[in-house]
């Protein structure tokens, strides 16, 4: 008969913590590519970017259930605001369909949000 050792579970929840903060800053650089685009929404991308990034401070260095909850809430409005604009392509720039990098940022987002519910679960 083995036995495993399970990881303790501050370890593992500062794991799934630095993961998300790491998704976060790919949030936050996905708006800084939006925001080149040189149109007056890009002045909102890259404050959009600013937001993303003490998120990522707090995830990466105590992710607790406050961070958790507010990282969720903030995913799961952005989801509410970009998912419609890609799938009925209610954004003039995406007449052709959404690019890559908004497909890319939507993905990150869309895994940060499964990340935070996991670990809301978890507690």
């Amino acid at each position: 008969m083995t036995a495993t050792l399970p990881l303790a579970g501050p370890t593992r929840a500062a794991a799934l913590g630095r993961v998300a903060a790491v998704l976060a800053v790919g949030s936050a650089g996905v708006h800084l590519l939006l925001a080149t685009s040189g149109e007056l929404s890009a002045l909102a991308m890259a404050l959009m970017a600013l937001a993303c990034l003490p998120c990522a401070w707090h995830l990466w260095r105590a992710p607790s259930g406050q961070v958790w909850a507010l990282t969720a809430l903030l995913d799961a409005g952005m989801l509410a605001v970009h998912a419609p604009m890609v799938v009925g392509g209610g954004h003039d720039g995406m007449a052709h369909g959404p690019s890559s990098t908004v497909v890319a940022g939507l993905a990150l987002v869309t895994v940060q949000l499964v990340l935070a519910a996991i670990a809301l679960l978890r507690r």
